[in-house]
């Protein structure tokens, strides 16, 4: 079969003159390192001082006598041969390894190059090849839609592609009825697993949603009895204040006896035996109060006929709130009964109320 010869693209005839120009440039070193030794043994052997039975000539600088030894050991010395060989044969031995390589690279670009002109199924091509359109994977998927395609819209790999499918789909039938049912199976297990999955988060957030219920109705109810224990408890300390109950205030009074108008006030059963409720004046805040007050159901916007009556209510609530604990009124009234060594905290106590009062109530106007 005669030697195959491509045409060199610009990129491969510029390589191929350099290494030409490499080779040239290496043998040209080679016969000068030749022929300079060559010259070197040829002048070594024509010295006619070289030899113990001649004479040096008379404008060599010697005196003419006996030969002397060291003399002779001085002016010549014999060249070491083997290193010699073994550079040349060391130099020779790289020239022939890069001259290799060079050719083992011109190999692989030109395989390269045929095998971009070689017809290979997409499916065998390997990750250096050049990539063909996946017509479909090796384990069926998409091969049913590509064999009820119309053979008249494909091209020549597609085509081939098509016929070899529907061969191999004819002669392992078989072998094809399992993989389908394998992959029914698989498919039922994956949509039963989701209908599971799927049922248990809808479950799940049932539970949650049922939970967060109670705990709100559980606050409602929490937050009612406080607003009832609340009222209470100042409908007792104005008739004892009044007088008009037959047991009057007999006790002095503690910070922790007045119903202040907070949930933390009233978080607690009282009773003769129970530890007070510890109250600072940080808790008396706006927030707290409105939450205490008017309850988040009571504030709802959708309707805009209730909405206004909530406002209206809100602010009957803060104004009454507001009297209670006017700090003329509360001096007058209870301040007389409460322990001294506990006035100025409850006079700071009222003045914080007093200010988240005002606060809400230039909010609401």
């Amino acid at each position: 079969m005669p030697k195959l010869h491509l045409k060199r693209t610009p990129e491969e005839e510029a390589a191929h003159q350099l290494r030409k120009q490499q080779r040239k440039e290496r043998k040209r070193k080679r016969k000068h390192t030749n022929d300079h030794n060559s010259n070197k043994k040829h002048r070594s052997d024509t010295q006619p001082w070289a030899s113990s039975d001649d004479e040096p000539p008379l404008d060599s600088g010697c005196e003419p006598g006996p030969p002397n030894a060291q003399t002779h050991t001085e002016g010549f010395r014999k060249p070491d041969y083997d290193k010699i060989r073994a550079e040349l044969e060391e130099q020779r031995f790289r020239e022939k390894m890069f001259e290799a390589f060079e050719d083992d690279e011109r190999l692989d670009s030109l395989e390269a190059r045929l095998n971009d002109f070689a017809h290979v199924p997409g499916r065998w091509r390997a990750d250096g090849a050049k990539p063909a359109k996946v017509v479909y994977d090796d384990h069926g998927f998409g091969a049913d839609e590509f064999l009820q395609a119309d053979p008249r819209h494909m091209d020549e790999e597609e085509y081939a592609e098509w016929i070899r499918a529907g061969m191999y789909r004819k002669t392992h039938a078989d072998e094809y009825a399992e993989q389908q049912r394998k992959k029914a199976a698989k498919a039922q297990l994956r949509a039963e697993e989701k209908a599971r999955r799927l049922e248990t988060q809808r479950l799940e957030k049932i539970a949650e949603e049922e939970h967060r219920l109670r705990r709100l109705e559980r606050e409602d109810r929490r937050r009612h009895r406080a607003r009832e224990e609340y009222e209470l408890r100042w409908t007792a300390l104005l008739s004892n204040a009044r007088g008009d109950d037959s047991e009057a205030i007999s006790q002095e009074l503690r910070l922790h006896d007045i119903p202040w108008p907070i949930l933390a006030a009233h978080s607690q059963k009282r009773s003769s035996t129970s530890d007070p409720v510890s109250i600072s004046v940080e808790q008396l805040s706006a927030n707290a109060i409105l939450e205490f007050l008017v309850p988040p159901s009571s504030r709802s916007m959708a309707d805009p006929t209730k909405a206004e009556l909530d406002k209206k209510e809100r602010k009957e609530k803060l104004r009454e709130t507001f009297l209670r604990f006017h700090p003329d009124k509360f001096e007058g009234r209870f301040m007389k009964h409460v322990r001294e060594t506990e006035k100025e905290a409850v006079r700071e106590a009222i003045g914080q109320v007093v200010r988240s009062l005002n606060t809400l109530m230039n909010d609401a106007a």
